[in-house]
């Protein structure tokens, strides 16, 4: 009698177990569908998250952040180190704002876990972006430029370039 019943409560439990449409068990604690099967693709990736692809808001976030990145690299070599573009050579320069600029750019896309090639590559076109063109900003706003690096700086970006242009290695490359 008790060994029927128990074989009863086992065959019971066996014909839900294979049930197709028992695609999960519940844990009775926390409430949560654990799965029955996993894929193959699940198995190997080890995420059960899809992958969404990148929007257009993000991309642009992403390709903010890397102009706004410049700015930062900039106002680090200007105020706090203390390097300026007078007699110095403007392609090591550059390329010291672009290197400081991707390392705070990658550091704060992982943060915002904008980590995928869409994104990195947004970054990187928002830094060359601005690299080339920032002296545009001077020229437009040259009183706010001057209160966040220097009055001294204005000046000699306004020497330097002219307005509405593109300046790379200390040519101007392109001018409207």
């Amino acid at each position: 009698m008790v060994m029927t019943k128990q074989l009863d409560q086992f065959n019971a439990r066996v014909k839900r177990i294979n049930d197709p449409r028992n695609k999960g068990y519940v844990d009775p604690e926390t409430g949560i569908v654990i799965p029955k099967r996993l894929s193959r693709n699940m198995i190997k990736t080890g995420n059960r998250v899809s992958v969404q692809k990148a929007g257009l808001g993000s991309i642009l976030l992403s390709l903010i952040l890397g102009a706004g990145c410049i700015v930062g690299a900039r106002y680090i070599r200007f105020e706090l180190v203390g390097i300026e573009e007078l007699g110095t050579d403007p392609t090591s320069l550059l390329a010291m704002d672009v290197g400081l600029a991707a390392v705070i750019v990658f550091v704060l896309g992982g943060i915002l876990k904008h980590k995928s090639l869409r994104h990195m590559t947004a970054q990187v076109a928002g830094i060359f972006a601005l690299a080339v063109s920032m002296h545009n900003l001077v020229w437009m706003l040259p009183s706010e430029s001057a209160e966040i690096f220097s009055s001294a700086y204005v000046t000699q970006v306004q020497q330097q370039t002219e307005p509405m242009s593109i300046y790379l290695n200390g040519k101007t490359v392109f001018a409207l």
